[in-house]
């Protein structure tokens, strides 16, 4: 499956859930930019729960997710079919990766630089 992505502004940044078997989930909200607005829940699970502790409602941010589909069986013994939205990685609006000026622009007409290794190369 294809990397997903979705972004969207935070609405909601719930607490974290502690279930069976010491496994834990942090849901949130998102609401995405599209001409019709949906708003999404995704979740973070174990160690990953904690990377929304930097977040704030209104923030705008980019989620990368995968999508887990799973069968339960009810105590009538009914198969019972859920989809939930595991985000893995959350990057805020303003890019921290890509913090800083560009780097420059080279052209093959640029002059190599001035040093005393430019004369030491093999080639």
């Amino acid at each position: 499956m294809s990397e997903l992505k979705l972004t969207g502004k935070i609405i909601a940044i719930m607490d974290v859930q502690v279930l069976k078997n010491d496994f834990s989930k942090r849901e949130f909200v998102i609401e995405t930019d599209d001409q019709y607005p949906q708003m999404v829940k995704l979740e973070f699970t174990q160690a990953k729960c904690s990377i929304l502790d930097t977040e704030k409602v209104g923030n705008q941010v980019t989620v990368s997710f995968n999508v887990r589909g799973n069968k339960w069986t009810n105590k009538q013994g009914k198969d019972v079919y859920f989809v939930s939205l595991n985000a893995w990685r959350l990057e805020s609006a303003g890019g921290e990766s890509f913090e800083g000026a560009e780097p420059p622009f080279v052209t093959e007409a640029a002059e190599p630089p001035n040093d005393s290794f430019a004369d030491d190369l093999p080639f």
